[in-house]
């Protein structure tokens, strides 16, 4: 038989093995944000939404940037989803929206780890991307630092795929950090359904989904020490190629015969011309398809002459024709010598030959956020198409008609970086899509360009400012928050509108202010996009005793980069591809 002593350090040695396997366990499940009870405790207060706030439809503590955020599901509205069965969820809607957590105390040096789902059921079936901000809060309640992970996908809900994706990040909290606030943002405005969320110590796993950080600036934004960029652009359009199918919302002439606007859009090309030619300035003229067109006697068919039954009354549109009307229906099928208003393609080489840019309006000038991926790859590919045909590159560049980029889908996204599109403007204004609001004054409170969220390094969104004659003073106080952010400013109206005195005189004033102006890079909108690019990707290497190598991995040559080296600001001309060393 066993001795007492050997069956007592068996059982010993049985505990041991047993409770280090649960430390191991424990350990790992800290690691990978899951919770353990006493030793990972739930921090996040009304982590499951039980309370409700003071703002109606938002949970106590909670907090949104925009509308377009609120509890929904099956126990509160009998809508929407929810995960852990309580039957709540928190909706999120917009590209420039975001959920805020309750604050929560933290200790700096401490790990600290955020987990939750998401689904979307986007209208245009697109999945989405996601991400978490964590922003740190120092003794006084002073947002001091953030730290952001990378854009997780956010799978699209189908009756045979319900299943949510994981959104999870983990982060230690800086020195001064003594208050923690997670943010969850969107890359799209695909509605977005949140449950299950937690906040713990811990984390460990989750660190490779923190986002490479950005290398510390050493170069300044524009060429030649310039410190603003401005762009003065317009959107152009002819007959077909939107006012005839104008909306009475962001339109101010929408009430107007169609014909008499389509030959003030004509009219406006020269005048605006003549403007520019005085400053030696060039500008950038966003067309839609029938702009490229000498005629259509042929009766071609454009992406198969679509119908758009959300051109009704209740989206903005002056009637229900369109509803049930395909869209280039119109078209007379004649020349520009007998409908001049309809065709614009021999306005093409004139605006080209005097260095103007031509970029994307779309071809037919619908809503962009009402449209599907398809529709969007259909529009771009067939504005490509006409622009080829009268020698003018594929666009870079798209305005979009009537600010429509409110309702985005992910795949809408992909379809334009996929058409090549690595610049944008004329974005939504509602609260919950604005990537640029305004201060008090009516002014872009940060008036530079910014990476459209979950497209960062491959596009861009930029600011514009609508000139109108009465704004004239605020368009050149915006330049000037321009040149002290170190900026950039869209400049524009529709070419119709620079034929009147009064118009043709505030832009006079303000192109004439920004061409004079030392401090000011005045360049097509395209232009000033692959600059800020491309400076995006310069690369510098410290070699010591004061020298730096550069390399410019872009394809666009970079004449007039200004860097700082120490106290003193060097200029120089780096090729497109080429390595340069520079000292102090």
């Amino acid at each position: 038989m066993l001795s007492k002593r050997i069956l007592i350090s068996a059982a010993l040695v049985s505990i041991l093995v047993g409770m280090l396997g649960v430390l191991i366990f424990t350990q790992q499940r800290i690691a990978r944000c899951s919770p353990v009870p006493l030793l990972a405790a739930e921090l996040l207060p009304n982590h499951n939404f039980a309370r409700p706030g003071e703002v109606e439809g938002m949970p106590a503590g909670w907090s949104r940037a925009a509308g377009g955020v609120q509890l929904r599901g099956p126990a509160v509205d009998g809508e929407g989803f929810d995960l852990d069965g309580d039957g709540r969820a928190l909706q999120l809607i917009g590209i420039a929206n975001a959920v805020q957590t309750p604050i929560t105390p933290v200790e700096p040096g401490q790990r600290y780890c955020f987990s939750g789902f998401a689904l979307t059921d986007s209208p245009l079936g697109s999945p989405t991307r996601a991400r978490l901000v964590f922003e740190w809060h120092n003794a006084a309640g002073t947002p001091t630092a953030e730290a952001a992970t990378i854009w997780q996908p956010v799978r699209l809900w189908t009756p045979d795929l319900r299943g949510w994706s994981a959104l999870q990040g983990s982060f230690v909290a800086p020195p001064d950090a003594r208050n923690l606030r997670v943010r969850i943002e969107a890359a799209s405005d695909d509605r977005l359904y949140l449950d299950l969320m937690h906040l713990q110590r811990g984390g460990e796993d989750l660190a490779d989904l923190a986002a490479a950080e950005p290398p510390i600036p050493q170069i300044a934004a524009w060429p030649n020490d310039r410190r603003a960029a401005v762009a003065f652009t317009f959107d152009w359009e002819t007959t077909m190629g939107g006012l005839i199918h104008s909306r009475s919302l962001g339109d101010p002439n929408a009430d107007q015969d169609p014909l008499a606007r389509g030959l003030r859009m004509r009219e406006g090309v020269t005048t605006t011309m003549q403007i520019f030619a005085r400053y030696d300035v060039r500008a950038t003229y966003f067309a839609t398809g029938y702009n490229f067109l000498l005629g259509n006697v042929e009766q071609r068919q454009f992406m198969n002459n679509p119908t758009f039954t959300w051109a009704t009354p209740e989206n903005g549109w002056l009637a229900e024709r369109w509803r049930d009307t395909p869209w280039f229906a119109d078209d007379p099928y004649s020349t520009v010598q007998s409908d001049p208003a309809w065709y614009f393609g021999d306005l093409v080489p004139i605006l080209r030959g005097a260095g103007h840019e031509i970029q994307s309006h779309t071809f037919s000038h619908f809503f962009g956020g009402y449209v599907d991926a398809a529709t969007w790859q259909s529009d771009l590919t067939t504005w490509n198409q006409v622009a080829g045909e009268a020698n003018v590159p594929p666009a870079q560049a798209l305005a979009f008609p009537w600010s429509s980029s409110a309702g985005m889908s992910e795949r809408s996204w992909d379809a334009l970086e996929q058409a090549g599109m690595s610049a944008v403007t004329r974005l939504s204004d509602q609260a919950q899509y604005n990537l640029f609001p305004l201060d008090e004054q009516g002014l872009v409170q940060e008036s530079r360009c910014r990476w459209l969220p979950g497209r960062e390094g491959r596009m861009l969104a930029c600011p514009d400012f609508y000139l109108q004659p009465e704004l004239t003073d605020l368009a050149l106080a915006q330049i000037e928050r321009a040149v002290e952010q170190g900026g950039m400013i869209d400049i524009w109206a529709h070419t119709e509108e620079v034929i009147s005195p009064a118009q043709r005189a505030a832009w006079e004033r303000v192109v004439q202010a920004a061409a004079t102006n030392p401090a000011v890079w005045v360049a097509p909108f395209s232009e000033i996009a692959a600059w800020q690019r491309a400076v995006a990707q310069v690369q510098i290497e410290a070699l010591g005793a004061g020298r730096y190598r550069l390399h410019n991995p872009s394809d666009l040559a970079l004449p007039g980069l200004t860097l700082q080296l120490g106290d003193q600001r060097v200029q120089v001309d780096l090729g497109a591809g080429e390595m340069l060393e520079v000292g102090t």
